[in-house]
């Protein structure tokens, strides 16, 4: 029943109806859970059954009303597919992601020419040295990557939900997607590249960008069922735009990026986005406000909240991005009264939700007594 009751809480108000308190949708790096729990993160990243445990420690202290869930970028898989992307430090735990060049500029045409074709051929093996050593090799190096999935990926999650649904606070992540622009400078040309090709390579990054617009739509239609009685959104997590000039934004980003957006939501999918980066300024959030009205749920770090109000208004439903920094650097009651200045804000309008700017990584970063009081601020003073 209160499943049922957070979840309609969530979808009033991100179409702008009714809602009965402010939605709290917070979330936590494995790394932080794990720490919160007591437990060595190095050995719960090779034992998902300690990350579980850490999970439920989570939902049993903490009032939230929707989480992304924990992730495991599993370093066994990585090892297994010889990773390049995803590289465990071994000093910490986390999965590092270097920037890696897995797309020659040269080769622009035969991915624009076939996108799939061209990843699983060129990008792939450059990104897993396992593969890219003939058929009989490939084939060996897939089959033991998808039995992984089966026998351990599969079964974290299936625990991962289990939990979840006995603490009734749903999962709003369902799948994920990629802005074409941002997989491009992310994995195929890395950043440093694409800055170039911006300058040099116009007409290709475009037409790129263009070409992997139908991947990104075919790829959520063929792992996530249009749900829209649920929290099963398409998620994307966008960070180069803060990075580059309104011009390059206007030319190489927007374009595709809105495509995919419209045309996910004319197939029945809600989305949550979420713009990482520094938009304090304002920029590009015009944009972002002509993305599909009552579907979308919008997530911006760095942001002059009263600024993202006044443009996305009665359009979609946003975050208050609450500074995590408070948690660190500020006394308990400094803490409170910017939680209450952001809820007076947002309840003014409705359209918003409580969540933290970023995720925290260590206990260093957002002392749980402090979280655990804020939330509970939230919580008696968000009644409508």
């Amino acid at each position: 029943m209160i499943y049922e009751e957070r979840i309609q809480n969530i979808k009033n108000t991100m179409c702008g109806q009714a809602a009965a308190h402010v939605p709290i949708l917070a979330d936590f790096e494995t790394s932080y859970a794990c720490e919160y729990a007591g437990l060595d993160f190095m050995r719960a990243s090779w034992d998902y059954n300690l990350i579980t445990e850490a999970y439920k420690k989570l939902l049993d202290d903490f009032e939230i009303d929707a989480t992304f869930g924990l992730g495991w970028i599993s370093p066994q898989k990585s090892i297994l597919l010889g990773s390049r992307t995803w590289i465990q430090n071994r000093e910490n735990g986390i999965m590092q992601h270097p920037e890696v060049m897995a797309l020659s500029d040269a080769e622009y045409p035969e991915l624009i020419e076939s996108p799939v074709d061209c990843i699983v051929k060129k990008v792939l093996p450059r990104m897993y040295s396992a593969l890219g050593k003939g058929s009989a090799g490939d084939i060996r190096t897939i089959a033991q990557a998808m039995l992984f999935e089966k026998n351990q990926m599969a079964d974290f999650y299936n625990q991962l939900f289990t939990v979840t649904y006995a603490h009734e606070v749903p999962i709003y992540y369902g799948s994920m997607f990629y802005a074409p622009f941002d997989l491009i400078g992310d994995h195929l040309r890395g950043l440093t590249q694409v800055s170039l090709d911006m300058r040099r390579k116009k007409k290709e990054l475009e037409a790129a960008c263009e070409a992997l617009a139908p991947v990104m739509i075919n790829y959520i239609e063929n792992t996530l069922p249009a749900d829209e009685n649920g929290l099963s959104f398409a998620c994307a997590f966008v960070h180069l735009p803060p990075m580059i000039s309104p011009k390059n934004f206007d030319k190489f980003f927007w374009p595709t990026f809105k495509k995919v957006c419209n045309t996910l939501a004319e197939k029945g999918h809600c989305l949550y986005l979420q713009f990482q980066g520094d938009y304090s300024d304002g920029r590009y959030l015009d944009y972002y406000a002509e993305l599909p009205k009552n579907k979308i749920i919008i997530a911006i770090q760095n942001q002059d909240f009263a600024k993202t109000l006044k443009v996305f208004k009665g359009k979609n439903m946003v975050s208050c991005a609450y500074p995590l920094d408070y948690l660190t650097h500020y006394p308990l009651q400094k803490c409170l009264d910017k939680a209450k200045e952001l809820m007076d804000a947002g309840m003014a309008q409705g359209q918003f939700y409580f969540g933290f700017d970023k995720a925290p990584f260590h206990i260093s970063e957002a002392a749980p007594e402090k979280i655990k009081a804020v939330l509970q601020f939230v919580r008696e003073y968000g009644k409508y």
